[in-house]
């Protein structure tokens, strides 16, 4: 199974038998949305019936030991050429050479310890093709560093049920540090989900309500954040909920001069949301009745800041579940130069989530309903 030729030859057998993604108004249409015998079918962004037919090949070494099998070398590809902003500080890190310009292969990556004076960290891409690794910033984390001190090695290795392959988009992490030694940690992205230091005992957890995967995003955003020009209060328009909340994209903006380069599922990609979100509203519609006016709160900053990170890690595939009458929420987040994102969570249908960096998936734990 773990043959790397006949795992490319089922791929691709795969990828000419799997349909198109589905069009998300027809999703939203034909949805089945309420009643205690009905059955609601869903299926979540690139994932799909092809992606989980390859998953035992090719996804579980990505949550148990990183992207790559030992001794590749699969990410000496550089930092993508995606342009990253008409202002050139958008697409340099702060730090500038401090950082080496890509992931370093698995032959220079052994430490195994954490603390002490972190130079950088950067998120590698994921290999080519497989279905789980998140959105990831292309550029190197140079400042913010503090927020690696919330990275802690601890002796307990268990996971929450939701934490194993399948169940989460996954990462792989690289922080160098100032006498030149490298740790890698690897792990689903979720919030309440452990890392794994390569070589290390233990497991690696990250802030409350955030784990690794969310601390360092949230340093990313801060470090793009203060490039960025602000964009005047006067001339942002309010937050909005979607008139669909299947249509959740019809709310977002963009601020044209931010374009960040990125990764997502292993292509060079420009990212959905870099900038740290300041400000969010939750539009919470019962079910059944999306076309009445929702129910309006506004988020703090915390949580707004918790929905962008996890517009980066909606994980994809299918579920056969009961219906419920559990209601439909959309989370609208916006950062400081106008960037608004919106995610829309159908609890009562599998936990459909339309919006993030695939367009559609399944189950949003960064946000408490």
């Amino acid at each position: 199974m773990n043959d790397p030729d006949s795992t490319d030859h089922l791929r691709d057998r795969l990828d000419r038998a799997a349909p198109p993604p589905p069009d998300l108004a027809a999703l939203g249409a034909g949805a089945e949305t309420s009643g205690r015998r009905r059955r609601a079918r869903r299926r979540g962004a690139v994932v799909a019936a092809a992606a989980l037919a390859v998953a035992a090949a090719v996804v579980v070494p990505v949550v148990v030991g990183g992207d790559d099998a030992p001794g590749r070398t699969a990410d000496a590809d550089p930092t993508p050429s995606v342009s990253a902003s008409p202002s050139p500080t958008v697409s340099e890190p702060t730090g500038g050479d401090t950082a080496p310009p890509a992931c370093l292969p698995a032959a220079e990556v052994g430490r195994t310890e954490l603390g002490g004076d972190a130079v950088w960290a950067r998120f590698c891409p994921g290999r080519e093709g497989f279905t789980i690794p998140a959105e990831v910033p292309a550029d190197a984390l140079t400042s913010h560093l503090d927020a690696l001190d919330d990275l802690l090695l601890v002796a307990d290795r268990s996971q929450p049920r939701d934490c194993y392959p399948l169940s989460s988009r996954t990462y792989r992490l690289q922080v160098g540090y100032a006498d030149g030694t490298v740790a890698q940690i690897s792990g689903p992205t979720d919030p309440t989900c452990l890392g794994r230091l390569d070589g290390a005992e233990g497991r690696v957890s990250g802030r409350p309500g955030l784990g690794v995967f969310g601390t360092v995003m949230a340093a990313f955003g801060e470090q793009v954040a203060e490039m960025l020009p602000a964009l005047p209060a006067v001339d942002r328009p309010a937050l909005a909920c979607p008139a669909d909340p299947r249509n959740p994209a019809s709310v977002d903006s963009e601020n044209p001069a931010v374009r960040v380069p990125a990764w997502n599922l292993g292509t060079r990609a420009v990212m959905n949301a870099p900038a740290t979100a300041v400000t969010g509203i939750l539009c919470r519609w019962p079910v059944g009745e999306e076309a009445v006016q929702p129910t309006v709160t506004r988020l703090t900053p915390g949580q707004a800041e918790r929905v962008r990170i996890g517009l980066h890690a909606v994980a994809g595939g299918m579920a056969d579940c009961a219906g419920s009458p559990r209601p439909t929420y959309t989370a609208v987040v916006e950062d400081a130069s106008g960037t608004r994102r919106a995610v829309t969570m159908i609890d009562s249908e599998c936990g459909t989530v339309v919006g993030g960096s695939n367009g559609y998936g399944l189950g949003f734990p960064w946000l408490d309903r």
